[in-house]
């Protein structure tokens, strides 16, 4: 195409995700990073990597990995497991969250997961979708306030502490 068109192909492959405005960034106008997009991904070379509540599309190159949730270093704990599992599924429940986040050698109960769901709702991280009806099915949940790859955890002085902002939100009505 042009000599602008090779080097801003270059300078996004090396980009783990980007929108259109990054690609502007580069050396371009608004619409020609939009048309750029919109010929690599008719050409093969990049796909929807994920979209924004706002409907915004961020892309990445099909050679790599889609970038997503990933596993904080360290060991694998319950609350890890669950965490992720909730920022990778839309809406879940907890006997959801339990089968996605037995991994890694931890075992996670559904009364593991329905406390931690309570937890987080009461620390406004999680929001319900649809209520419980007792002994036909469980409340569906979901998550509102994704601070970061790290589990927030419970505490003993009944709230939860993110580690992400370093915030933590009292429950409310009750002591751990």
């Amino acid at each position: 195409m042009s000599d602008l068109f090779d080097r801003l192909w270059t300078q996004v492959r090396e980009l783990e995700e980007f929108d259109w405005q990054a690609v502007s960034r580069l050396g371009c106008s608004r619409e020609t990073a939009v048309r750029y997009l919109r010929h690599w991904r008719d050409a093969g070379k990049i796909r929807v990597s994920r979209v924004t509540r706002n409907g915004k599309r961020w892309y990445a190159p099909t050679d790599r990995p889609l970038p997503g949730p990933k596993p904080v270093s360290g060991e694998a704990t319950p609350e890890g497991n669950m965490w992720r599992a909730m920022r990778t599924l839309r809406h879940f429940n907890p006997t959801d969250v339990a089968a996605h986040a037995n991994a890694g050698g931890v075992e996670v109960t559904v009364e593991k997961a329905r406390a931690y769901c309570r937890q987080l709702l009461a620390s406004e991280h999680l929001r319900v979708v649809e209520m419980a009806i007792p002994g036909r099915r469980e409340a569906v949940y979901r998550l509102i306030e994704d601070t970061g790859p790290r589990a927030p955890k419970p505490v003993r002085l009944a709230g939860i502490l993110d580690p992400n902002t370093g915030g933590f939100s009292p429950a409310k009505g009750g002591a751990a």
